[in-house]
């Protein structure tokens, strides 16, 4: 879900006004919190978030569908993180022998 970075600035300021308002400093703690967690938001969202890029696949088009541990592993990790992951798990592979079974050589 993205969520557009001017609506995050309104909610920070509007936080920002109760905690300049706030009588206790358990509120004030509170409002600051609260501005701080929509901060990481922000911070954390890609640079283009209106526009979200699209990233070729490095896969060719002939190979399987990717399977639902890849579809998380890509959500989790990014396509970078993905990529990564793929080439750990391509030269396990290759130093365990050429296949899954225990009579492959």
């Amino acid at each position: 879900m993205n969520i557009h970075i001017s609506a995050l600035i309104q909610k920070m300021e509007e936080e920002l006004k109760k905690a300049k308002t706030a009588e206790r400093d358990e509120e004030l703690k509170r409002y600051v919190a609260v501005v701080r967690s929509l901060c990481d938001v922000v911070l954390d969202q890609p640079e283009t978030a209106s526009a979200p890029r699209i990233q070729p696949s490095s896969t060719p088009s002939s190979a399987a569908p990717p399977s639902t541990d890849q579809l998380m592993m890509e959500k989790m990790m990014g396509s970078a993180g993905l990529n990564k992951y793929r080439k750990q798990e391509k030269e396990k592979q290759e130093e365990d022998g050429n296949g899954e079974s225990l009579f492959d050589f």
